[in-house]
């Protein structure tokens, strides 16, 4: 089942938006992002793109990307002026506020840049002024263990353009402070911001002839344990988008998808329950105050860190095999603490 049309827009405004989008991006988008982007099932965005080439609007050119089709708008010589929305530039200047902390301050940098040259293009009516104090910083962002992404700048540059050029990237990367560096070729696919870290998702490709995925799984490296990385020739155009058919599940490592149901205590159930751990989750509230939050995960490992972070005031009830797992950890940890009091 694709995504339900949202409530909230009409058909005609989901061709507009599409249009819009198509029109003043100029890159090409795929049936999936398409979907996500309008927040319809791929079968409304089909019949959104009939439209479209049923109209005059202009010509709507196919392509493949791997095993998925996209779409690219033929823009015209001359586009129409837009005038930009004040209320859009505040938005985007908080996002700035919310999200720049991950990145290196060069890039904050432009941002900022950016931000007070728009400025200029507003209706006086809305620039009250135009000054760049116009957009000043009204959010800030906390981070418990933050990433210095300052040093990974250049090989954060390398790998957008690969992504954006649709190029194979020669890697050196090294996946702990204990492992040896690999050197691998990796076609990167999209960047993953997730619990406060940057990761690029991607497929590891055969290093020779045509590049292809060595393995059925796509892969994650953070962003931050490069060592080196390099923007080749090779084209990885004819690679598929990373599959999402678990998008939603909890967790970012991709297992195989499973139920997981935990209790939380009355101390720890309204944090529980304020947020979205899981597209699927159900949270029922006990009489006693507590929670018991089921959902669909899909890394055990972090689903027993993410538990462990509770302390007693979470108890995985299910599945059994996990649960016994979460045990064995916990049994392991009281018996540390037990040796060092001994001590």
């Amino acid at each position: 089942m694709g995504k339900k049309w949202n409530p909230d827009a009409k058909p005609s405004e989901k061709l507009l938006s599409m249009y819009t989008m198509l029109l003043f991006s100029g890159r090409e988008a795929s049936l999936s992002e398409l979907s996500a982007e309008l927040d319809c099932s791929k079968q409304a965005v089909l019949r959104l793109i009939n439209q479209l080439e049923a109209s005059r609007f202009g010509k709507l050119l196919h392509a493949k990307r791997g095993r998925e089709s996209v779409y690219r708008l033929d823009r015209p010589k001359n586009l129409p002026k837009l005038s930009l929305n004040a209320e859009g530039l505040h938005q985007l200047a908080l996002c700035r506020d919310f999200m720049l902390h991950l990145l290196p301050d060069s890039m904050r940098k432009v941002v900022d840049s950016t931000l007070q040259q728009a400025l200029a293009y507003l209706p006086e009516d809305e620039a009250a002024g135009g000054a760049p104090d116009d957009m000043p910083s009204i959010g800030k962002s906390f981070a418990k263990g933050r990433i210095d992404y300052s040093p990974f700048q250049e090989m954060l540059q390398s790998v957008i353009k690969g992504i954006r050029q649709h190029k194979i990237c020669a890697i050196e990367y090294k996946s702990s402070i204990h492992g040896e560096t690999k050197s691998f070729d990796f076609a990167p696919k999209r960047l993953v911001a997730y619990r406060e870290s940057i990761h690029i998702h991607g497929w590891i490709v055969s290093e020779k002839g045509t590049a292809a995925p060595i393995f059925e799984k796509s892969t994650n490296l953070a962003l931050h344990r490069l060592q080196k990385v390099a923007v080749t020739r090779r084209n990885a155009a004819h690679i598929p988008d990373v599959e999402e058919e678990h998008k939603g599940a909890f967790g970012l490592m991709e297992d195989a998808p499973f139920p997981v149901r935990v209790k939380f205590s009355p101390a720890a159930a309204t944090y529980v329950a304020e947020r979205e751990w899981s597209a699927d989750q159900k949270a029922t509230v006990h009489k006693d105050g507590s929670v018991t939050l089921a959902m669909t995960a899909r890394s055990s490992l972090e689903v027993i860190a993410w538990v462990m972070s509770f302390a007693d005031a979470a108890e995985l009830l299910s599945p059994k095999w996990l649960r016994k797992e979460l045990a064995e950890h916990v049994q392991a940890l009281a018996a540390k603490y037990a040796q060092g009091e001994k001590q």
